[in-house]
């Protein structure tokens, strides 16, 4: 098991309902993006991490997992500073708030996704789908995913280790050389075990085989209503916001 599946079976959260979670992450998350990031965003990311706190996934982990999405997001709003027009590229007047905007958004929405992944098992998630009307052939397919890249991040570590067994990472040179052996070797290995698992699908036939027992959660009434009075007051503080000035 890879540690993000670790985390979400031994957090306090996940022997919880998953329709819990996805009502208070998923409406956090619906509202990172619709209401205005300023002062939203900062707040429904500061839920989000207290929420990671309250449930106990490892922070570390947690915080590995908010960044490095997070610093992509960084990196990819920075053309927003500039404007490019007839005389060419200048510093846009707008860039800087538009650019800030953007990152508080994505940040909070991440924050709120990563904090579900990380107090929800796979196979809790996927059940819960099956049971809402997603076709069993989606949710097979998902889960076939999930396990190859498990398996991928895995034979990563592996040759990494290896490499560095035989020295290959005792410089920058022979590192970059040995990291894009590693990324070909890996793009073959890739290749070469989705077509077996594409094989055992075809000799399979039937993808209800790989279904696992499932406890049944049922719902916790004071969760659902302290869930819907943090999206509600969220809510109302942004209607106060836009009419009540």
């Amino acid at each position: 098991m890879n540690a993000l599946e670790v985390a979400a079976s031994r957090s306090k959260w996940a022997r919880r309902n998953v329709g819990e979670k996805t009502l208070l992450l998923g409406g956090l998350l619906v509202l990172a993006v619709s209401l205005p990031p300023i002062p939203f965003a900062p707040i429904i990311g500061v839920l989000a991490v207290a929420i990671a706190v309250v449930a106990r996934v490892p922070l570390k982990l947690y915080a590995a997992m908010v960044l490095a999405p997070a610093t992509f997001v960084l990196v990819g709003a920075l053309p927003l500073l500039v404007a490019l027009d007839s005389s060419g590229f200048s510093l846009s007047p707008t860039g800087p708030m538009r650019m800030l905007e953007v990152v508080l958004r994505s940040a909070a929405g991440i924050s709120c996704t990563m904090a579900f992944a990380l107090t929800t098992p796979l196979s809790e998630l996927l059940s819960w789908l099956s049971k809402r009307g997603i076709p069993r052939s989606v949710t097979y397919l998902a889960e076939l995913i999930y396990r190859m890249t498990g398996v991928l991040i895995d034979s990563a570590r592996a040759m990494a280790d290896a490499q560095a067994r035989r020295l290959g990472h005792l410089n920058r040179r022979s590192m970059m050389r040995d990291t894009g052996g590693q990324a070909a070797g890996l793009f073959v290995i890739a290749f070469s075990r989705a077509r077996r698992m594409q094989q055992g699908i075809e000799l399979r036939a039937e993808p209800g085989s790989m279904r696992v027992l499932v406890i049944s959660r049922p719902l916790d009434p004071r969760f659902v209503s302290v869930s819907l009075a943090i999206l509600v007051a969220l809510l109302g503080a942004w209607a106060v916001m836009k009419w009540g000035m």
